[in-house]
């Protein structure tokens, strides 16, 4: 009996062990179940955790920081308004000038025709007449340090860069982003300075913001110029320090604007909003609180603060919706310090997205 078992039993039960994983495999690899997943098939961003915000109302302000450096303010260059010559010249090289002082006077002279007299008799004569003479004086139109490009009885023309004079002034400047511009629409005119190392904080006055001029002339005491290029694409915030500040050239500063604020106003966060600046779109929750069913709504913005953004039209308060623009579960990357044409993302120094 022993010997049936082991002969019959015991390799029926192997064959058959066998053809059940035959068949268990093949079922696996050629007839997957109809119901493997479905539940992965949920539209992105309406997964049923999703997250959601709520309308609210309070307070927004708009600061913007850049950080730059001091820097002493460019040499400014003296033209000749007058063809002619250097008469004098009445300053030294390297002397302090305060603006409207005279830096040297520019003589022209015409030679005028004689003047001719006829006697009783008809004899004519002529005598000489003295040139006409027009003079030209050339101030400083800044304070600092002359540095004069003629001498005395050089002859000169009109555009010709006759002095130099380097500022005794100095300003903020910093590299404004992609994103930052865009807060900065409605810049006002001063900004605040913090200098590593310096004085307290103080005022800046006369705020420019703007691209870097791409040309630049210079024209030489022989009249040449010369002109070089730039790429014309950096924007520069710069705002000039108060001559009562002590500063130095090179000290790092991190200018502050700001560029406005609202109270009692509807604002969400940033995430919730594809786009940034002036209109945008917002993704609103029913009232029945089904996020899957959020509708994609129109919106008009304002200022932000870079977590929350101002709503000025398109929601109300305690409304919800959701805290993630759909299909954006992951951050953009893109050209550092740009924007994308329609406004939905900007990028930071790094080609991230600023969310």
């Amino acid at each position: 009996m022993e010997d049936a078992v082991k002969r019959f039993v015991w390799p029926a039960l192997k064959t058959l062990i066998a053809a059940i994983v035959a068949v268990a495999l093949v079922k696996i690899a050629f007839f997957p179940s109809q119901n493997d997943g479905t539940t992965a098939d949920i539209s992105p961003g309406y997964a049923a955790d999703v997250k959601t915000a709520t309308v609210a109302t309070g307070s927004i302000s708009n600061t913007v920081t850049v950080k730059g450096h001091i820097v002493q303010d460019a040499t400014v260059e003296v033209q000749a308004d007058l063809a002619g010559v250097v008469d004098s010249v009445a300053v030294e090289k390297d002397s302090q000038v305060n603006a409207g002082d005279p830096l040297l006077y520019i003589k022209h002279s015409e030679s005028q025709p004689p003047a001719t007299r006829t006697d009783e008799n008809g004899n004519v004569t002529q005598t000489p007449t003295e040139d006409k003479v027009t003079w030209s004086t050339i101030y400083a139109p800044v304070s600092g340090t002359v540095s004069p490009k003629v001498i005395k009885q050089q002859e000169t023309g009109v555009g010709v860069v006759v002095a130099t004079i380097t500022p005794s002034t100095y300003s903020a400047t910093g590299t404004v982003s992609a994103a930052q511009q865009y807060r900065l629409t409605n810049a006002p005119t001063a900004a605040t300075l913090t200098l590593e190392g310096g004085p307290a904080p103080f005022q800046c006055n006369n705020l420019k913001i703007g691209t870097k001029a791409s040309t630049s002339t210079t024209t030489g005491g022989d009249g040449s110029t010369t002109t070089t290029s730039g790429d014309g694409t950096s924007v520069e915030m710069r705002c000039a320090v108060p001559g009562d500040q002590k500063v130095f050239a090179g000290m790092p500063v991190t200018i502050s604007v700001d560029a406005g604020s609202a109270s009692d106003t509807l604002m969400v966060p940033v995430t919730a909003v594809e786009g940034k600046v002036g209109s945008g779109f917002v993704w609103l929750v029913p009232e029945s609180g089904d996020a899957s069913k959020a509708v994609k709504t129109a919106v008009k913005l304002g200022i932000t603060d870079g977590t929350n953004i101002q709503i000025t039209a398109g929601l109300k308060a305690d409304q919800q919706v959701l805290q993630f623009v759909p299909n954006k579960d992951t951050r953009r990357t893109g050209t550092p310090d740009t924007c994308e044409p329609d406004n939905s993302a900007c990028y930071d120094s790094e080609g991230k997205e600023i969310l």
